[in-house]
This record gives structure tokens, C-alpha cells and sequence, in this order.
């Protein structure tokens, strides 16, 4: 006779996404095939996925965790117009139960996102920010949740990544103290564990990097050389699991890589799972939970491939009422955005003529040339190279040279830091700035003089689909310039065009799509345009291989500036 005994076992749906950014809507798969990419379903096509998958696991006794990583809804208008209260609709009506604030979520201030998360049907997780003034934790943001399923009581810890206040504006996060990962994780594994916490799921905007293999030998033989990386900034969610006992599982982001399979710490063997960014897909992994023992036995995944589920529309159909609400609000938010660029215009009946030009303030440091006539409109397009390369020092030379140049407006590419960049404007009190809000790689910027220059507007068209522009679509300005009293109205457009690999076709697609767009604007009557920026390519190139070929046959609206030196290399700044 033979006594078996046989454990039960429980299964989770952790289902999971992370740096949406906004990007709901339904669009090509361009990353597959950039030329005939297949339609992807989007915020429709995974509330399918996520509604079947909970009448399944309803059926069969099994439970679903749906959770953010966060960076929701910045980088499109859909998301950054009303400050993300329509993504957090949507999410609401996906049945999401946590998220955890990303860096591009303060873009907008912190009451904009307290204010989303009284809105939203599910907490904001965080236990590592507190309010500055009392030391407390925010009453808005929760530390802790718990979760049972049968035996077995869950505990779902959030973080955010400390750093977040020297990735950004100050007020961004203005009135927040950041605490530090390590020790706020230990804190908070210890309350759950003493509330009886059997497994505890870790929500945290940190993310894998890129290369995660190679980037876990740097840090081990990092860890070797300096034990004090346990109270370095900045963790990662490898570097934390590896540092921190006594979490089962992490859910990441703010690094748009996904992988198709767990990462698992070989020491302390906490998994952490991770997705591609802008809702191209959704994350799922099954985990096995014995009962008994009252911990995780295993998982599974959904599919051969993996954990990562592309949402293709071929495979996923989207959900038809989801699909054209979000297509209506798709088109609202375009429509908006480009009328109220468009229509910007200034007060007639305010006085704006300038008469005297301002002396700008100079440091004298360098031997920067003087470019500025007052009669006339300069501008000067500068990529800075993932700005800043070299700290403060480069921020003064940028200054300096910018001051000196004494130029109307000065266009930049490669901003990689925000904050040092919010810096560098403190350098120059006698300018303005127009900063991207929708680029997924890199910034750009215009820097205008104040006392000259009056802006009017800001839009970033194919922000919805910047696939041919490699996610940095154009950051297009409206702006009067006055001399004496005179003034006239213009729009600058500041590009930074895809290099390298198969940079060529999607410049050409770009700059069809940017020609297409003027053209549009100059039958409406704006035609003072004025394109700049680092275009990664040459006026002399010849027939397929030429990026700029609508423009160049269509010279009655359109004038290369820099054609009559084009064939002079010793004119090239590169």
C-alpha cells in the first residue's frame, strides 16, 4: 500500500506592462517591417487578451494580477494633453490592480499625478517617497498591498527609482524626498513579512538594461571591488534583487526591453520580468503557487516563445467598442493639439515691439565669435553630442558660446539629460527654451532670445507613429520675431533624422512625411517655415540614395540654405 500525497497547486496570471508612454492606439509593426508592417491591436487588442484570460481563470480556479511598471502615458498627445487622465480611463477599464510611478510620470507635477491617482480604481504603489515637509509617506501613494489566494497571503511592495529627481525638472518632483532603494526594499520586506506576507511581489520602476548578462558581470565585479554599492543610487532591478532578501518576484520598467524569459538573481533567486515599451505587447507568466508550503513551485509560460506577448492584430483581435473609443480619442487629441498649434497667434491688442535690444551677459572665457545683427533673423543648429558629455563644464561652454554667438535662436539635437539641460537654461536668463515632450530617444530643443523672440506654441506631429523618425519626431515651434516695430510670425521645425542601419529608408519616409505636412501648412497660409536641425545625411547624394528628394523636387515652396556649399567639404562640421 502506498500513501500518496499530493500537493495543491495554485496558478497566478501575473500579467504585466511597463513604459506605455501614452501609445494606446492601434499602428503598424513597423519594428517587424518597416515597409509593410502588420497591424498591431493595441490598448484593444490587450483588453481582449486580459477579459479572455480572466473568464479562463475564472473557469478554472486560477487567479490574474495585472501591474504597471510605469512611464504610462507620456509621448503622445493622447496621453500628455489632459495629463494622462485618458490612459488611466483606459486602465481603469483594462481592471488594472497597481502601478508604480515612472520618471516620465512627473513630467506634469505631482498634484497632476495625484490627482490621476484619484482617479484611477487601483493604488499607486511607492514606499520609497515621502513628502518632504512631514517625513510621512504621501497619502496618495501606497506602500503595501496583500493579495490571497487560498493559503496564501501576497504582499505587493512598489518603488521608484531614486534618482528620479536628477533625471528631471526640480519641480517636477518639487516637495518628494526620494529614499534610498536597498534600505527602503529591506524596510518594506520586513513589514510584510511580519503581516504574514508568504510571497511578495515587487513592483518597481528601476528596470533591466539592455545587454543584461554582460551588465550583471559589471556590477558583480563591481560589488567585489566596492560594498558600499549597497547604498549606491541609481540600482537597477537586477542590482536591487541581488542586494535585497526575501523578494519572490519583481515587475520592472523604465527600460523599454522586454525579454521573453525571467530574469533569476543566482543568489538571492528573485525573478524579475520586464516588457517591451509603447504596448507593442503584453507581458504574462504563470506562477505556480503551492499551497502547502506556501510559496512559488514554478512557472510557466503562455506560449513556445516565452512570456512576451506581441500584440499583433493578426493574432489578437482588438475588442471592437475598445478599438473606436480609443480611435475617437485619438482623433480628438490630434485635432486639438494641431489647431491649437496653428491658431496660436499674438494679442493685437498687446504691445510687443521692442525697440531696444538687450545686452546679453557674457563670461569671456572662451574666444566664441559674435554672429548677431539685429536687422536680421539667425539661427544656429547645433547637435550636442548626448549632452552633457562633460558635467558643468559643458554646460558653461554651451552657455558661454550661446550667449556670445548672440544669435535670435539656436536649435539643439542629442539632449540626453533633462535635468542638466534645465541647468544649462539657468546659465542663460536671457533666453527661453522649447524642450520635446514626446521623444522616446533623446531630446530636442529650441533656445530663443527673450528679448527678440516671443513664442506662440509648441506641436510634435507623428508622435503617434515616429517609427521613420526613430522615435524624436519633429519638434516643430511657433514664434514672432520683433526689430523695432516690426514683427513677423514663423515656424521653426527642429529635426534629428535616423542614422546608420537602415537610416537611409526611414529618412526617406520621414522627410516624405514631413513635406507632405508643410505643403499643408503653406496652402492654410503659414508660410514662413523654417526646417533645421541634424539631418544625418548630404544634399549631393544621387538618385536612391538621396534622403532629400521631395524637397528637392518641389523648389518653389522649398530652399536648401546650405545648397550653394553643399559640394565644399571643407564646409562640413562633422
Amino acid at each position: 500500500m502506498f500513501n500518496i500525497v499530493l500537493s495543491q497547486t495554485t496558478k497566478l496570471h501575473l500579467v504585466f506592462t511597463n513604459d506605455i508612454h501614452g501609445s494606446i492606439h492601434q499602428i503598424p509593426a513597423r519594428f517587424m517591417n518597416p515597409e509593410f508592417g502588420p497591424m498591431m491591436s493595441g490598448g484593444a487588442g490587450a483588453y481582449r487578451y486580459v477579459t479572455k484570460l480572466r473568464q479562463e481563470a475564472n473557469q478554472l480556479g486560477d487567479e490574474v494580477l495585472l501591474l504597471d511598471g510605469g512611464n504610462f502615458f507620456q509621448g503622445t498627445p493622447l496621453g500628455t494633453l489632459d495629463g494622462g487622465e485618458t490612459i488611466i480611463r483606459w486602465m481603469n477599464q483594462m481592471g488594472y490592480d497597481a502601478l508604480t510611478p515612472g520618471l516620465k510620470d512627473f513630467d506634469q507635477g505631482v498634484a497632476n499625478l495625484k490627482r490621476l491617482s484619484k482617479i484611477a480604481n487601483f493604488p499607486f504603489l511607492s514606499g520609497n517617497i515621502i513628502e518632504k515637509e512631514t517625513g510621512q509617506n504621501l497619502k496618495w501613494l501606497t506602500p503595501i498591498i496583500y493579495k490571497q489566494i487560498g493559503k496564501i497571503k501576497i504582499a505587493i511592495i512598489g518603488l521608484t527609482l531614486d534618482k528620479i529627481p536628477e533625471l528631471g525638472f526640480p519641480e517636477n518632483t518639487k516637495g518628494l524626498i526620494f529614499l534610498p532603494e536597498v534600505v527602503s526594499t529591506q524596510e518594506q520586506v520586513k513589514e510584510a513579512k511580519d503581516k504574514g506576507a508568504d510571497i511578495i511581489i515587487m513592483l518597481a520602476h528601476l528596470g533591466i538594461p539592455y545587454n543584461r548578462d554582460e551588465e550583471f558581470e559589471t556590477f558583480i565585479s563591481r560589488l567585489s571591488r566596492d560594498e558600499k554599492l549597497e547604498k549606491a543610487k541609481g540600482l537597477n532591478a537586477m542590482e536591487l534583487a541581488h542586494l535585497v532578501e526575501g523578494v519572490d518576484v519583481i515587475v520592472t520598467g523604465g527600460i523599454a526591453k522586454g525579454y521573453d524569459k525571467p530574469w533569476e538573481d543566482p543568489k538571492t533567486h528573485t525573478l524579475i520580468v520586464q516588457n517591451y515599451g509603447n504596448l507593442s505587447g503584453i507581458g504574462h507568466l504563470e506562477l505556480l503557487f503551492d499551497q502547502e508550503t506556501k510559496s512559488i513551485s514554478g512557472y510557466e509560460f503562455p506560449t513556445d516563445r516565452g512570456m512576451l506577448i506581441t500584440l499583433l492584430q493578426d493574432d489578437i483581435l482588438p475588442d471592437f467598442e475598445m478599438a473606436t473609443n480609443i480611435e475617437s480619442w485619438v482623433d480628438e487629441s490630434k485635432r486639438k493639439v494641431e489647431n491649437q498649434f496653428l491658431n496660436s497667434s499674438i494679442n493685437p491688442n498687446k504691445n510687443v515691439y521692442l525697440t531696444n535690444l538687450k545686452r546679453l551677459s557674457k563670461s569671456d572665457r572662451f574666444p566664441v565669435p559674435n554672429l548677431g545683427k539685429p536687422e536680421q533673423l539667425e539661427i544656429v543648429t547645433w547637435n550636442l553630442e548626448w549632452f552633457p558629455t562633460s558635467g558643468d563644464i559643458t554646460l558653461e561652454a554651451v552657455a558661454e558660446t550661446i550667449q556670445e554667438w548672440g544669435v535670435d535662436m539656436v536649435a539643439l539635437q542629442e539632449i540626453k539629460d533633462i535635468h542638466a539641460f534645465e541647468k544649462l537654461t539657468s546659465f542663460l536668463p536671457d533666453h527661453g527654451y522649447v524642450l520635446s515632450k514626446q521623444s522616446s530617444f533623446m531630446d530636442q530643443a529650441i533656445i530663443y532670445r527673450k528679448d527678440v523672440i516671443t513664442l506662440l506654441g509648441q506641436y510634435e506631429p507623428f508622435s503617434f507613429d515616429d517609427y521613420y523618425f526613430a522615435g524624436r519626431p519633429p519638434l516643430m515651434a511657433k514664434f514672432v520675431w520683433h526689430y523695432e516695430n516690426r514683427q513677423r510670425e514663423f515656424i521653426v521645425a527642429n529635426l534629428h533624422l535616423k542614422c546608420c542601419g537602415d537610416g537611409l529608408y526611414r529618412r526617406q519616409k520621414s522627410l516624405e512625411q514631413l513635406h507632405d505636412l508643410l505643403a499643408r501648412y503653406f496652402e492654410t497660409g503659414d508660410e514662413n517655415i523654417i526646417v533645421v536641425g541634424d539631418w544625418n545625411d548630404q544634399l549631393t547624394d544621387i538618385g536612391t540614395n538621396q534622403s532629400f528628394t521631395t524637397f528637392l523636387n518641389d523648389p518653389e515652396q522649398f530652399q536648401f540654405a546650405t545648397m550653394e556649399i553643399a559640394s565644399d567639404t571643407a564646409q562640413a562640421s562633422y
